[in-house]
């Protein structure tokens, strides 16, 4: 099971080894707010944003053919805004400065979304490298 310890630990980790990460958000794929580092205001608009994007995104990768989809990324002027599927029922999104190094970021977000799934799954105790 996913716990706010987790995601403490992915957005800690994010944050100190990716240099231009902005906001980390886990939501829930129903769109509300598992924990989200950004404005208290719009937590649970943001993950209704990250969960459409997320399910939009899936319907892509299916009618393309693609296999099953790992991310997408959103780029605009000011920054860009990744997004990951964690589990069936919850999403990681990265929000981040322009200039980031998107390659960097990929990396490290998979190997921690892989970590969180397996806390989902129940799998043995995981061991997220913060």
């Amino acid at each position: 099971m996913i716990v706010k310890y987790h995601a403490t630990r992915v957005t800690g980790a994010l944050r100190r080894d990716i240099p231009g990460v902005r906001r980390v958000l886990i939501a829930r794929t129903d769109g509300l707010a598992f924990a989200d580092d950004g404005p208290e205001r719009d937590h649970e608009s943001a993950a209704a944003i990250v969960s459409t994007v997320l399910g939009i995104a899936q319907r892509a990768a299916a009618a393309g053919a693609l296999g099953q989809f790992q991310l997408t990324t959103v780029k605009g002027t000011d920054g860009c805004l990744v997004v990951y599927a964690i589990d069936s029922t919850h999403v990681l999104a990265v929000v981040t400065d322009p200039s980031v190094n998107l390659v960097l970021l990929d990396r490290l977000a998979l190997r921690l979304v892989a970590e969180l799934a397996g806390a989902e799954a129940g799998a043995a105790p995981v061991r997220l490298r913060a």
